[in-house]
């Protein structure tokens, strides 16, 4: 150790600065070749016996290559899982187009869609092309728009569901095609795998909207829990018809699902349906023309089965609505189901309610005051259909009020 302190003192001193490793190689073979042997020059070097061989057979092979004493890459000289070129230009030229429509979106699901459409086969996964739009420098901050802050009451919550236990569903349009052809998108994805449906309608009948909906259960299973917002679409009646229900709720009742009601005027509450219908819009809607209804439907499909398919939730670690049922059983709505024409006289309904200042509880025209002392507070209304009784309780199980609810069989 002394003689490589030595030896590195005066080559500090003769060339004024710091000792290379490129500088201690060529003095390692310099004294090899000189007569020492590998022990004594990686003794005096500070090396090992096996790191002066090395180089010294470096040196001898590449006699006419100066370079011998450089670094060489340690990389592979082959990849075989590396992105070809053509991929990686399909890439930037997808995201090139949807960055080119400024009401598109042009994430890596977007992305993957817009590379579908030109051909490319098989599709990308979707962390290849995030790392080839970052590799390009074209990532850009992800912007939100603010949306709903919580004031820190507590929602009556089912907290993380199981697959298939709770299908939020919610309608889009009126939207249309060249032609003033008139449509409306009913989407339904299901909250615990993120599992979606959707379905074209060319006007939002209750009797179709119901039809459609038992259509797609028969594809991604019979829910416990149905959950809408409080449009006459779903509910049936328009307000103050509070004692008449539709098709949609006759539905739910006479497959034992649950219609529930979100509070008036939060569609936050269907988040991760209003989160679906927003991809649904700028990912695919808007991003391609449609020469009518049998087109639209028929991409609408693909459209759907490729999101279930390639659509990564972090919800579920990274897994697609797929992967998230590898392996899990289902139960689809079996044969040719008609939507009932009168309301069941079974099951129950839930109407999920804020109380404000006023001590107000609106169920669908139907007012009922509740005391002052809960006021502020979310409170759950449930519609016993048999019994035509209402019971409406608190987060922590408080009764607050429970009488008659009359209920009319006919559906509106």
């Amino acid at each position: 150790m002394t003689s490589f302190r030595r030896l590195c003192s005066l080559l500090r001193r003769e060339r004024g600065d710091q000792v290379s490793e490129e500088e201690l190689r060529k003095e390692a073979v310099r004294r090899r070749q000189s007569g020492e042997s590998a022990e004594e020059v990686g003794a005096a070097l500070g090396r090992t016996s096996r790191w002066v061989r090395k180089w010294t057979v470096r040196a001898t092979e590449d006699l006419s290559d100066q370079t011998w004493a450089q670094e060489r890459s340690r990389a592979p000289h082959t990849s075989p899982t590396r992105t070809s070129d053509d991929v990686r230009r399909s890439i930037i030229d997808a995201r090139a187009r949807l960055v080119a429509n400024p009401r598109a979106q042009y994430g890596p699901l977007a992305v993957a869609w817009e590379l579908r459409r030109m051909g490319v086969d098989p599709i990308p996964p979707r962390w290849t092309i995030e790392r080839v739009i970052a590799a390009e420098g074209l990532s850009r901050p992800r912007r939100r728009v603010a949306g709903y802050v919580s004031k820190g009451v507590p929602y009556p919550s089912a907290g993380d569901p199981e697959p298939g236990m709770i299908h939020q569903i919610d309608m889009v349009g009126p939207r249309h095609l060249e032609g003033a052809v008139e449509f409306h998108a009913l989407n339904l994805i299901d909250v615990g795998s993120h599992a979606a449906d959707s379905a074209i309608l060319t006007t939002p009948r209750p009797n179709w909207v119901a039809a459609s909906m038992a259509a797609m259960w028969s594809t991604l299973g019979v829910p416990a829990v149905a959950q809408f917002d409080n449009h006459s679409n779903f509910r049936g009646a328009i307000p103050p018809a509070w004692s008449q229900f539709g098709p949609v709720v006759a539905t739910c009742l006479d497959l034992d699902v649950i219609p529930r009601f979100i509070p008036l005027r939060e569609p936050w509450r269907n988040g991760v349906v209003e989160h679906f219908n927003d991809v649904w819009d700028k990912s695919f809607f808007r991003t391609a023309r449609f020469t009518g209804l049998e087109h639209l439907k028929a991409e609408n499909a693909s459209f759907v089965a490729f999101h279930n398919e390639y659509h990564r939730y972090s919800a579920h670690g990274g897994a697609s609505p797929d992967e998230m049922w590898a392996g899990r059983l289902y139960r689809p709505l079996q044969g040719d189901y008609e939507v009932p024409t009168s309301l069941p006289a079974k099951g129950r309904i839930e109407v999920i309610r804020y109380i404000r200042s006023n001590r107000r509880l609106d169920l669908f025209g139907k007012r009922l005051t509740v005391a002052e002392e809960h006021t502020h507070q979310y409170v759950t209304a449930t519609i016993r259909v048999r019994s035509k009784q209402v019971t409406v309780v608190t987060l922590n199980g408080e009764i607050i009020h429970d009488g008659d609810f009359a209920i009319s069989r006919i559906l509106r």
